[in-house]
């Protein structure tokens, strides 16, 4: 036994270790996923430019409203853009919170 170190010490700090890298490994797997993406659109010979900011948009709130569980002023924190601007976007987009993150019924 080491001295000093409680055994449920040690198992608790490598429970956060595990579950810091499940955490990272998931955004690294999502960055991936959106370089992908993008490759096809270079790869394409027509892009509607628009378009593809658009969705870029999309992909960006998503995932801070993902990460931050749904909560709009720590995703528009997150994203460095103020609330109302977040807000206006989720409504122009028409991203669907309830269903994406079970808010309300």
């Amino acid at each position: 036994m080491t001295r000093g170190i409680q055994p449920k010490t040690i198992g608790k700090q490598v429970g956060e270790k595990i579950d810091f890298l499940r955490e990272e490994t998931a955004a690294l797997l999502n960055e991936v996923k959106a370089l992908a993406s993008l490759k096809n659109i270079i790869l394409e010979s027509d892009i509607n430019f628009v378009e593809e900011v658009k969705k870029f948009e999309i992909y960006l709130i998503e995932s801070a409203l993902e990460k931050t569980g749904g909560n709009q002023a720590d995703a528009a924190r997150l994203l460095k853009i103020k609330p109302t601007t977040l807000n206006a976007k989720i409504k122009r987009y028409d991203i669907r919170l309830r269903k994406l993150y079970n808010i309300g019924s």
